[in-house]
């Protein structure tokens, strides 16, 4: 099998490790099923990601972007999801819906022996991480360390397990944390930052978590320019919007809003930073999230399992 999963222009931690991941967890997986693709890490369960691919098993994979579809094309099988919000889009039975697969790099052999480092680590969103600021100068300022998304992915891996606590906007900067049992704070950055996807993993580990919200003084001078007023407002709080034949999750995001959106924060940079100081110091004052130990095992077993399910089945 091939494996799917989405390439970011710079890179992309979090996307990244599906180039070794799946080697892991799914020994011999390129060796057989020749004519399937394998959805790996990632929130790819969109419509137009299986146009080209006619044979697909979903490895934990999730929603969050474009169209999901209200049914699965067929030729399409599911191992499991990545969360119980995914499972409902798709149609699928709760007991496809176990957890994000990264949540088991901590149980891999090149995981087991490091020190802990005794930092607070800030990792953004590989998008947030790409606006025109000086991120380790804002985490310096603030007392933290900053790690980059776009780093090499078994290089940010140890980051986020050696630390003592991460303060993530990167969806995958929190599982890893998880995995590794490391507290981790849920922080909102950017105007488009992703809650479903987030709410969907952490849903499918039994826990309430709250963002921490980043820049709200400047979010709200922000509403005095009527385009970009106009963004905040319709993407404060993400609704899923029926189309033909899916649902789309979130908004999409023009280049030129991006443009428009980097702009911005250039003219605005020196304030913006202080305020991410300010933020960043707050934020690493916060006890943090971690799911239940026992949670964690069953969905890592579960995961184990289903692997071997999918497995048997493709070589059979």
């Amino acid at each position: 099998m091939k494996v799917f999963f989405c390439k970011v222009d710079g890179g992309n931690f979090g996307d990244d490790m599906n180039e070794w991941f799946w080697d892991e967890l799914f020994p011999g997986h390129s060796d057989i099923a020749p004519d399937t693709t394998l959805f790996g890490i990632g929130s790819i369960l969109w419509r137009q990601n299986f146009v080209g691919n006619d044979k697909v098993v979903v490895m934990g994979s999730g929603s969050g972007y474009g169209v999901v579809p209200s049914e699965l094309p067929q030729g399409t099988e599911i191992g499991f999801v990545r969360g119980p919000r995914t499972a409902e889009l798709l149609g699928l039975s709760a007991e496809h819906a176990i957890t994000d697969p990264a949540a088991m790099v901590s149980t891999f052999d090149r995981f087991q022996d490091f020190n802990t480092s005794g930092e607070i680590v800030f990792i953004p969103h590989v998008g947030t991480s790409k606006l025109p600021l000086n991120w380790d100068r804002i985490a310096h300022r603030a007392g933290v360390s900053y790690v980059s998304p776009a780093d090499n992915s078994e290089h940010v891996i140890l980051r986020l397990a050696r630390a003592n606590m991460v303060l993530a906007e990167s969806l995958h900067g929190a599982i890893i944390a998880d995995a590794f049992r490391v507290p981790f704070v849920p922080i909102s950055i950017s105007p488009t930052f992703n809650r479903h996807k987030w709410l969907d993993w952490a849903e499918s580990l039994e826990m309430d978590i709250e963002f921490d919200e980043f820049l709200s003084s400047m979010k709200s001078t922000r509403k005095r320019l009527v385009q970009v007023k106009q963004a905040l407002l319709r993407r404060k709080k993400p609704k899923l919007s029926n189309v033909a034949n899916g649902t789309r999750v979130a908004e999409v995001v023009s280049q030129d809003e991006k443009a428009q959106a980097r702009k911005w924060v250039a003219r605005l940079a020196p304030a913006i930073e202080m305020m991410l100081v300010r933020d960043l110091q707050r934020a690493a004052q916060v006890p943090g999230f971690l799911s239940g130990d026992k949670i964690l095992r069953t969905r890592q077993e579960q995961i184990t399992a289903r692997v071997n399910e999918v497995r048997d089945r493709l070589a059979a």
